[in-house]
């Protein structure tokens, strides 16, 4: 990878394995690799290789058993409010209101007096929804209000995991455009495990495509300039997909993914 920094996402020599008397799963086997901060990554590779426990790696959830991850240059060695994680579920209160759910995120009660719980909730489009409970919302708002308690965090580094997996799929590209598009202008380094490929191409600075576990990136794409005059992000995935200069990027990366997946069955 190019231009790396000091401040980037870095993992030097991780291992990491899930052990019980019966089996060994090895995730991470002497891993390094550096994601560069500030951009929104995303990462595609097959079920069950251990893509969400690189997540919860990340966010200091789960420690590693030999090597390190660094951040911003300082080594991540338990769970941070500098890292946020969205997981597909949701998991919120279901006793709590939108505005409750989210103010949870506010563990010192700082942002209340600067009114950021209300940018945040205007910011994700949910002013109609403060008083809603959860089993009152619709899969897509209740990542509204998972995303919107994850960045009022103010997180430096944001972790999404399959966050539109529920969704249907005109809901998905609807929403995902959406939020992502808030996300980026906060300026937060985010990194997406998804199965769609579509979505990582659309959204992302850069897709890591990685193999059966122990995972490895087997390739990384950075998206080509778009001849349009305007981003494939904002145009929506339809639109882009009428784009020859997007086709061929998503093309590459689907190619690369089925014959990884392929060597590696």
């Amino acid at each position: 990878m190019n231009s790396c920094s000091i401040d980037d996402l870095s993992f030097q020599k991780v291992c990491f394995s899930y052990d019980d008397k019966l089996n060994t799963k090895e995730i991470l086997n002497n891993f390094s690799y550096k994601i560069k901060k500030g951009k929104f990554t995303s990462i595609i590779g097959p079920s069950g290789s251990g893509k969400t426990s690189l997540l919860k790696l990340i966010s200091g959830i789960v420690k590693c058993k030999k090597g390190e991850i660094r951040f911003e240059n300082e080594i991540i060695k338990k769970k941070s409010i500098d890292v946020s994680l969205v997981q597909q579920s949701a998991s919120l209160m279901p006793w709590l209101n939108v505005y409750q759910n989210i103010e949870l995120g506010d563990i010192n009660k700082k942002n209340k007096k600067f009114n950021k719980i209300d940018k945040v909730i205007k910011d994700v489009g949910l002013q109609e929804y403060t008083k809603f409970f959860p089993y009152q919302l619709s899969g897509g708002l209740l990542q509204r209000v998972a995303i919107a308690r994850a960045l009022l965090f103010n997180p430096k580094l944001l972790l999404l995991d399959e966050p539109f997996a529920a969704l249907d799929n005109l809901s998905r590209e609807i929403i995902s455009t959406e939020l992502t598009s808030i996300i980026k202008k906060e300026a937060v380094t985010v990194i997406m495990v998804t199965h769609s490929i579509e979505e990582a191409a659309l959204l992302s600075d850069e897709v890591l495509v990685t193999g059966l576990a122990p995972i490895n990136v087997i390739k990384s794409f950075i998206p080509p300039k778009s001849k349009n005059s305007e981003s494939w992000q904002k145009l929506g995935l339809r639109k882009s997909l009428e784009d020859k200069c997007f086709h061929k990027y998503l093309k590459s990366i689907r190619d690369t993914s089925y014959q990884a997946l392929q060597k590696e069955t």
